[in-house]
This record gives C-alpha cells, structure tokens and sequence, in this order.
C-alpha cells in the first residue's frame, strides 16, 4: 500500500484508526489514538461532520463553523468515534451535548478575529494567552472525566503547557466558576438541576470537583514559586555624564601649572588623586571595592575612608610631577614620604580642587 504522508504512515503502523466493528476498542484507547495522530483541526472537521450527520440545526453548524479550532479539543474525536459505532455511554452523549451548548453559548467570545486586530497591551496579551491555556485545561479536565481517571499530576502539565505565574489568575478564576457551579449541583433540591445532572454518577463528580480544586492549588503554588524566583529588575546605569554633570571641580590652575583629567573617568577607577590650589593639599581616594569609585552631585561615592587621605605639601613643584607621571610604587610612597599631618578625606570636590589623575 502506498502512503500519501509520514502521518498516513505512522497512523497505518498503529493499527488504523479505531473501528468498532468486532468490539474490541476501548474509548480511552480510541481517545489517546486520536489525540496522537490528530489535532484540533481534525476535531473540528469531525464536530461538523457529526452534526451534519445527526441533522443538527443548520444555524447550529454555521455557528460552530466560526469557533476556533483550539475550542475542539477531544469532543471531534468523541464525535468520530460515535459515528464509527463506539457503544457510548449515556454520560458520554450529554458530554458531547453539553461541550456543544457551551461553544455555541460562548461563541461571541471564540469566533476568530481577523489579523488586522489592534495592538493589545501586556495585560492584554497576558489574559488572551491564559484563555488558550483554559481552553487546553478544559480538555484535560474532560480527557480525565471521560476516562473516569483524574491520576494526571496538574502541576507537571500546566509546566508542559507554559502557564506562567502571570496566567494563573485567570486560571484560578476561571475554575472557581466551574467549581461553585459543580457544587451546587451536588447541594441542590431543585428538581430541574437534579434532572439535568441525574445520570452523574455523584462519586465522580465529587472525584470531578477534587481533581479541579487540585489544579487551582498547583496554580496557586505556580505562581508562588514564579514570584520566589523572580529576578529582581535590574538596574538601569545612568549613563557617565548624568553622573558627574554636577560634579564642582578645577579645570586648570595657571599657578601650579596643572589641569583636571575628564571627570567621567572618575567612575568605576580604584583611586583618584586630587590637589586643593587653594589649601595646598594633596589626597588620594581608594575604592572600598571592585565596583570602583562613583559620584553623586558634588561628592564621590564607594570610597574607603581609613585609606582615603590627604596632607599639606610645601613644595607642590617637586611633589606634583611625581604624583602625575610616577607608577604603582611612587605613588604608593608618595604621601607617606611627606613630612605633614595625616587628614582624612570627606568626599567633597569643590571649585578648588584639580582632578590630577586616577588610576582604573
């Protein structure tokens, strides 16, 4: 036999699709056979087909005809399987009546919008992304139901699916309707709810509601754990020159024949060397860390003030070549060889002060 695709091939290597002639397929098997070898195209195609079938209402196909594929999930494949002699229980039948009433109630909700929609805003995006994430839990949620098996692990699927913290609210809102009206079905006195409910078994539906409320918990931690790990926004560096704009310093100093480097170079250097002309002292600014020195306003910022210091030089025309062109080791003798008392620095730069240089 020739295949027309790697699909034909695949679904002819697991036997064909299920048939029901001799009796031997089981609903669930059948179910996890479609959804393997389907999608949610297939399952729309198959809803249609069904209810041509039955003769359903032709407004009712036209309606359906508009929903998004997404809103089929397993309710094709339970459609095909009817109308390929699967022996349905009566359960399953109103299943497959009530997944249509449903679509056809919130069809004003589901009918595909065109391309040229709007731009939508993050929370937008946000609660248009959780209804599709809805839609594929609903079809867990009725997979688990018709199966009469809810064992699937929420947590691990709504992972799988890519729910994120962001979407679990909608979520959780979403499944709190579905929960207060499952529960008061099973409070009920009302003779016409009773009625419409009155071939669910009650042991399910408790199992029904049990399995909901577990997916609304795993939601609930989802989104704990999003908000633990969460990395804190980083913070955006102001650009150098909003940093030092309003740093005071001296340009030059005719006198002592001396100008200030580019006070942008200040940022992020391990120590600075400045010259008061006005007071005749010469200090030195060591970072407190790798992080390097920073300015904000007139002050600098990130300095050690045990090691930051400054003394009184007597003859700056000897001790300031020194200081601008000598290395590592000249500089680390420099204020220690000078006979003057020790004062700490304050961080302030004023009009008076030359930036002689800094070292990165």
């Amino acid at each position: 036999m020739r295949h027309t695709s790697v699909k034909d091939y695949e679904k002819s290597l697991s036997g064909g699709e299920p048939s029901w002639k001799n009796g031997e397929n089981s609903i669930a098997g059948a179910l996890n056979w479609y959804n393997y070898h389907s999608d949610s195209k297939e399952s729309k195609k198959f809803t249609i087909s069904y209810l041509k079938e039955i003769k359903a209402p032709k407004k009712d196909i036209e309606t359906l005809e508009k929903v998004s594929d997404d809103h089929f999930q397993n309710l094709g494949f339970v459609c095909r399987m009817k109308l390929r002699g699967a022996p349905l229980s009566l359960k399953n039948e109103q299943w497959i009546s009530s997944f249509i009433n449903d679509l056809k109630g919130k069809v004003e909700t589901v009918i595909v919008e065109k391309n040229n929609t709007p731009t939508i805003s993050i929370q937008e995006r946000v609660e248009q992304k959780a209804k599709e994430y809805i839609g594929e839990i609903e079809g867990l949620i009725d997979e688990c139901f018709i199966n009469e098996d809810f064992s699937v692990e929420p947590y691990e699927t709504l992972l799988s699916l890519g729910v994120k913290g962001a979407h679990t609210s909608h979520i959780i809102n979403f499944l709190s309707k579905r929960i207060t009206e499952l529960e008061s079905v099973l409070k009920t006195k009302e003779p016409d709810i009773k009625e419409g409910y009155s071939n669910f078994d009650k042991t399910l539906l408790k199992n029904y509601i049990k399995f909901i409320n577990a997916i609304i918990a795993d939601c609930q931690k989802l989104a704990h754990n999003a908000k633990v790990t969460r990395k804190p926004r980083k913070k955006k560096a102001k650009p150098v020159e909003k940093v030092i704009q309003k740093l005071q310093f001296k340009k030059e100093d005719n006198a002592f024949k001396i100008v200030s480097i580019n006070p942008s170079d200040i940022v992020g250097a391990t120590q600075l060397w400045i010259f008061n002309t006005k007071t005749r002292k010469l200090g030195v600014y060591n970072s407190q860390d790798s992080g390097g020195l920073s300015v904000k306003g007139t002050s600098l910022l990130n300095y050690d003030e045990t090691t930051s210091i400054q003394k009184t030089i007597r003859k700056p025309e000897t001790v300031l070549p020194n200081c601008l062109k000598g290395g590592k080791i000249i500089l680390r003798k420099l204020l220690p060889e000078i006979n003057a008392v020790e004062q700490p620095l304050t961080g302030r730069i004023n009009s008076d002060t030359i930036l002689l240089r800094v070292i990165k």
